[in-house]
């Protein structure tokens, strides 16, 4: 299967974005691969607050509701006070968003499709909206030009919002005598099991992540200066195309590094792309031999 992709262009993003004060939009639910029906919104959204759902009409709205609670099937109203609607329209870039909040925001979660009360997505397993002002106070012709056929029904992940402290949640003092420290704490580790010499960790996640930048990174803070023994970059697929174990040798102030790190293919959706389930089978033989 390939790669599924956001159907919002630069400026629907940046737009959409601003909502959240810039935060990262990771797509889960895309209605025209996944499906216009609450089974695969479910199986794709359940459990991944805080979310977005963004749905386009031929008239030019894009429109959806926030929430930072759970999707779940309970057939319960769910009390969210942060959750709110909005919309704005393609077609008019110098208006300004419209931003609906509610002084009573319930909404349901049931087997019919993301259900805001006034607005429900995915209407009766279609590519529609019910919508129905009431729990959300709006101008239907402000909200989605009373148009109610969806183009598109896609729903995000919100990365970041809401991130930021007023304060730190713990104070580290950042300087060569607390890293000194650390590398000490680090080096003299031993595994429990007295046979092995060193811990093997490995590094899975999906294209992009960073897993080869993150040994990088380790590797540098190890020998003291910056290193860049992975290949590292940005691209489509894994610019790592196979399993590699690295060895970090350890520079001045350590005497020894107890580990090493794994690297792996990124995960990819699709038939012979990227990393294999039945991958990791492999890498526990190579890992954890048993002698």
């Amino acid at each position: 299967m390939s790669t599924v992709t956001s159907s919002l262009n630069k400026w629907q993003k940046k737009k959409l974005c601003s909502l959240f004060n810039h935060a990262n939009l990771s797509l889960l639910f895309k209605a025209s691969v996944h499906g216009y029906n609450a089974n695969a919104f479910h199986q794709k959204c359940n459990m991944q607050r805080p979310t977005v759902i963004v749905a386009c009409n031929e008239s030019g709205y894009v429109f959806g509701a926030f929430t930072c609670k759970d999707f779940l099937q309970t057939n319960q109203n769910v009390v969210d006070d942060k959750a709110f609607l909005f919309s704005f329209n393609d077609k008019e870039i110098k208006e300004d968003l419209l931003r609906v909040l509610s002084g009573n925001p319930q909404y349901a979660f049931t087997d019919t499709g993301p259900d805001f009360g006034s607005l429900v997505f995915l209407y009766n397993n279609s590519a529609s909206v019910y919508s129905n002002p009431g729990t959300y106070q709006f101008d239907p012709q402000q909200m989605h030009g009373n148009d109610l056929q969806l183009t598109e029904c896609e729903v995000y992940r919100v990365e970041g919002y809401g991130a930021l402290m007023e304060k730190p949640w713990r104070n580290v003092q950042w300087n060569s005598e607390r890293r000194k420290a650390l590398l000490s704490i680090i080096s003299g580790w031993k595994p429990f099991v007295s046979s092995v010499k060193q811990a093997r960790i490995l590094l899975v996640g999906p294209v992009g992540a960073g897993k080869s930048s993150f040994f990088n990174s380790i590797n540098s803070v190890f020998k003291g200066y910056v290193s860049s023994q992975a290949n590292t970059g940005t691209a489509g697929t894994s610019l790592t195309i196979q399993f590699r174990t690295y060895y970090i040798k350890p520079g001045s102030g350590v005497s020894h590094v107890p580990f090493t790190l794994c690297d792996s293919m990124g995960l990819e959706e699709g038939l012979n792309t990227g990393l294999d389930v039945d991958d990791f089978s492999v890498f526990c033989t190579v890992l954890f031999p048993i002698y």
